[in-house]
């Protein structure tokens, strides 16, 4: 055990035997107790700041913003970590970062502000007041209504990068995630109002809840605030190099049988040009496809990069053979004759290249801060939400008191829900799960290098919000929120 793990256990003994102490029922079970809600605070506040680190650490997440609100105020507040580890620049209360479908939880709150001011209604076709149709079908546009998109039941797809503006499957019939759906919600707003999606959250959520720096589109003055996410160099390797080699097989095996049935001959290196040239194409189009221009380009240089220095790796590594005397111009320890043997040795090179850098797997990778270039910089409710974590309190403040909507309307986002899985359903733009202890509101964003976590206790008017930079930094979401309120299970999607 670490002497870091050892310090944290010990502390977390002292404080459990002073709560049990202070508080009789803790002894009994810390959990059914409430969690850390229930701590004294100067014991929550020092707890969190041994183990939030610790687990940072663990996880290898670069930076985190979390905060905890109980009785409808904001009790703690705290940042762990670098914005940037290249600048060495600490996360700080200002630091915003990517939330991605968080947005789409807050861009649902202004959408029932509309539905409040009869702007917008749940069960009309979403197409009602719009100057011109935005879905391609006619029927789709008269089948899919606003409650569908918030319950994610309208059948549109996921993919916000490429977005396709007709539906999957029958509107209203099942559950399925879709960006898409809230580009078009993000459309309506904009028609109805008047004024662009920035203009609408801006009146409806920002303002009135107190988010001085969320927002869809970056601020020149915030740019500087922005984190930098981090993946582990095997995600965009193995997103490039899976579909690549899937497709380059597949296409070696016709080629193999069109030369060994039809031409009558062996495979020649030539030949593989036309798998090679295959898996190239099909990789590029699909990390283009799923990730857009920005993330993609990202994704495919990385993967090049990776290729290029694992190719290297194995070219000195082959030079260092030469230079021993593993290969030679006669007959050898690994083959007969001098190509076979400089052939086997080339081979054996960039094996022994590819497992060492195998090591480096886990080795965290900046992402590029595209918003800054002016790159995918478009306001989309559904991947461009930003944030720092006391922004998502006084959000999580104002949704459990029902401002700007009012208590009967947020009451409903949470009851006219859709079953997806039990324990979890899905409210008009929220994330529910049910269980014995009670309910608890969720939702949680991904983006590249970014993970997030909204949960929310209306029962006690707690909430949490954790925020990392790093892919990684869902584990570490889910055990802030599970020890905070003191649960077992996660807040994600089965």
């Amino acid at each position: 055990m670490t002497r870091a793990r050892f310090i944290l256990s010990a502390l977390l003994a002292a404080m459990t035997m002073l709560a049990a102490a202070l508080h009789p029922a803790f002894a009994e079970d810390q959990r059914s107790a409430g969690g850390m809600l229930a701590w004294p605070r100067e014991e929550m506040v020092r707890a969190l700041g041994i183990y939030v680190p610790e687990r940072m650490k663990r996880f290898d997440v670069p930076g985190a913003s979390i905060a905890i609100v109980a009785d409808g105020a904001i009790i703690y507040s705290a940042t762990f970590g670098k914005a940037d580890r290249g600048s060495d620049t600490p996360v700080t209360p200002a630091t915003l970062f990517e939330a991605g479908e968080i947005g789409e939880t807050v861009a649902a709150y202004a959408a029932l502000g509309l539905v409040q001011d009869k702007l917008l209604f749940l069960d009309a076709p979403l197409s009602r007041d719009l100057p011109k149709p935005w879905l391609k079908n006619a029927d789709d546009s008269r089948l899919v209504t606003l409650r569908q998109v918030l319950t994610h039941t309208s059948g549109l797809p996921d993919n916000a990068a490429h977005p396709s503006r007709s539906t999957r499957f029958a509107p209203g019939t099942h559950f399925f995630h879709s960006a898409v759906g809230f580009l078009y919600l993000q459309h309506a707003m904009e028609a109805v109002s008047g004024e662009r999606i920035g203009e609408v959250m801006s009146k409806r959520v920002f303002e009135p809840l107190g988010m001085k720096s969320s927002g869809f589109v970056i601020r020149a003055a915030d740019r500087a605030n922005l984190a930098r996410g981090y993946v582990p160099l095997s995600f965009p390797v193995l997103l490039f190099y899976l579909p690549f080699g899937a497709s380059a097989l597949l296409v070696l095996a016709l080629v193999w049988g069109v030369v060994r049935f039809g031409l009558q001959r062996r495979i020649e290196p030539g030949d593989l040009l036309w798998p090679l040239t295959a898996g190239l194409v099909f990789a590029v189009s699909v990390v283009w496809y799923g990730l857009g221009l920005a993330h993609g380009a990202f994704v495919i240089a990385t993967s090049v990069g990776y290729a290029l220095a694992v190719g290297l790796l194995g070219g000195v590594i082959y030079y260092i053979f030469r230079l021993v005397g593993v290969i030679s111009s006669r007959d050898g320890v690994i083959s007969r004759g001098p190509e076979a043997s400089e052939g086997t040795a080339l081979g054996y090179s960039l094996a022994l290249a590819f497992a060492i850098s195998l090591l480096f797997f886990e080795w965290m990778l900046g992402v590029p801060r595209f918003s800054r270039l002016g790159i995918d910089s478009a306001p989309n409710v559904a991947r461009s939400f930003r944030t720092n974590a006391g922004d998502m309190a006084h959000f999580m403040i104002g949704f459990m008191d029902g401002k700007g909507v009012g208590e009967a309307l947020r009451a409903r986002m949470v009851a006219e829900r859709v079953e997806v899985d039990p324990p979890y359903g899905w409210g008009l733009g929220i994330g529910i799960r049910t269980d014995a202890s009670g309910e608890t509101l969720w939702a949680r964003g991904s983006r590249m290098g970014f993970e997030s976590l909204m949960v929310m206790d209306p029962a006690r008017r707690a909430g949490v919000i954790v925020l990392t930079n790093s892919r990684e930094g869902s584990a570490l979401a889910q055990d802030v929120a599970r020890n905070v309120f003191g649960l077992n299970g996660s807040w994600t999607l089965p």
